[in-house]
């Protein structure tokens, strides 16, 4: 058996489908391939890594490139995943040669690092190591008071994303692993999330949330005045928030009586340097316990398929 990888060419969409689909059995990791190529300008195809047997596509890796906060740092990174074998190619070699074919071509463009969260006893054997994890913030809803206020919710605009963009770069300045999100409308306001922006009756923007449909889960809230913020996390109620006890939010708008924030390493969250010593003062200051588990909040996308 000879396998070719290469990258993803244009008319191959469907093709890419079918791989994801068949490995994973759902629409899942197929939707999100979809998503980030429609609606995150940073998608490149070079870095979408497809892998043929003759005629036929039997997987598919996909390197989304990124700019990740790392020690208070702005860094390009690769997001990696999905990786898809279909399943009568799966265990043949086929996901390794994918990924260092992107780790290579990650190389050769300057990217600093490739990142995962993926199963730590497959992903160690291409040099992948676990150095970060997640966060959380939970709700006491019993401790938490009534809203005192009431909003409008409007859907995201252009002249939205300016305040959304610097928002989001102070709440995530000091969290280890944080995408930094575009300055395109869909990069915040998918149609198939409830991404929405919250305005006071006296016309002030408030607050921007994003969650998934059906799930009473908020996924994250970016704020400029503290006191607007806990109004709408009172308003909203979430039993979690995935925001990042260094983040701004649990530091200077939540509430210690009713809220508690976390950070939590993962076996699952991986990271391998393109460029020698790109990690070396995170895993320093990791191990000297000065810097907490950095946390991946990734693309709007990625949301949508969680």
């Amino acid at each position: 058996m000879s396998i070719q990888v290469r990258s993803e060419r244009p008319g191959e969409e469907d093709a890419i489908d079918f791989v994801n689909c068949s490995a994973f059995e759902e629409m899942d990791e197929a939707n999100l391939v979809r998503l980030l190529r429609t609606y995150l300008p940073a998608y490149d195809r070079r870095l979408s890594v497809t892998a043929w047997d003759d005629d036929e596509m039997v997987g598919h890796t996909l390197f989304t490139p990124v700019r990740i906060r790392l020690m208070s740092e702005t860094v390009r990174a690769l997001m990696v995943g999905p990786v898809a074998v279909v399943p009568q190619r799966q265990r043949s070699g086929i996901g390794g040669q994918m990924l260092r074919f992107g780790h290579e071509l990650g190389r050769r463009e300057g990217f600093a690092l490739a990142f995962l969260y993926g199963h730590p006893s497959y992903y160690p054997r291409h040099g992948y190591r676990a150095c970060f994890g997640f966060g959380k913030v939970s709700i006491d809803a019993d401790q938490l008071p009534q809203a005192a206020r009431t909003f409008r919710r409007r859907p995201v605009r252009p002249a939205d994303i300016p305040w959304l963009v610097e928002r989001y770069e102070v709440e995530w300045a000091d969290v280890d692993f944080a995408v930094l999100w575009g300055g395109t409308v869909g990069e915040w306001a998918l149609p198939c999330l409830n991404a929405v922006m919250w305005w006071t009756q006296d016309g002030r923007r408030a607050a921007y949330t994003v969650d998934t449909p059906g799930k009473n889960r908020c996924q994250m809230l970016l704020a400029d005045d503290p006191e607007l913020a806990r109004e709408v996390v009172a308003t909203i109620r979430p039993p979690t928030l995935n925001h990042h006890p260094s983040g701004w939010l649990a530091r200077e708008a939540l509430d210690p009586t009713w809220s508690t924030a976390q950070a939590e390493a993962s076996d699952a969250a991986m990271a391998l340097e393109l460029q020698d010593g790109a990690l070396g003062a995170y895993l320093r200051a990791r191990e000297t316990g000065d810097r907490a588990p950095g946390y991946v909040f990734g693309p709007l996308p990625f949301l949508a398929c969680c």
